[in-house]
């Protein structure tokens, strides 16, 4: 992994900060190294995916899914994301990642993923993850019933309510293909 430092320093603080509920934010502070750069010198498109993986561990790990995870031997594993850049993250430029639940249903976990400097949005993605088992998709009902959240999911926020139409057309055409 070519992120092998920022992965351990998210482990070690993953553990040794508060828990907190899974529909709490997230908040974790980088820096843009030049190995994040492109030939553009601005960190790379791939790097935010990349830091994103970070995000969502660190919010694996602070609201206790991690326990389920090693326990029932889960994959935590991407199905869709979608991300609109706005600004560049510059060299050494620090900002912040925000990871986020927005909402659930029967096929997965919606997070906002915000990267933040001086309080500006700088880019902005949505992930639907699930975790996946021998058995398949393990249903985001069934994880909240383990994890003992008995509240019901939020409503899909209203500037994200064409997405799931998105992710349709998507499987059609994959279908087609």
């Amino acid at each position: 992994m070519n992120l092998i430092f920022r992965l351990i320093r998210i482990l070690v603080l993953g553990w040794l900060r508060p828990s907190m509920h899974p529909m709490d934010p997230s908040v974790v502070a980088f820096r843009a190294w030049p190995t994040d750069l492109d030939i553009n010198m601005h960190m790379t498109n791939s790097r935010y995916y990349a830091l994103m993986d970070l995000g969502r561990t660190e919010l694996i790990l602070r609201t206790g899914i991690i326990g389920l995870v090693m326990k029932h031997k889960w994959k935590p594993v991407v199905s869709v994301s979608t991300m609109r850049f706005k600004r560049a993250i510059k060299p050494f430029q620090r900002f912040h990642l925000e990871t986020q639940a927005l909402y659930w249903d029967e096929q997965g976990f919606y997070l906002e993923q915000r990267f933040v400097a001086d309080g500006k949005t700088l880019a902005l993605a949505v992930v639907k993850a699930v975790f996946v088992g021998r058995g398949g998709v393990i249903r985001p009902g069934h994880i909240c019933d383990e994890l003992g959240l008995n509240d019901p999911s939020p409503d899909v926020p209203a500037w994200l309510s064409g997405w799931p139409d998105i992710e349709s057309a998507i499987e059609q055409r994959l279908g087609a293909i």
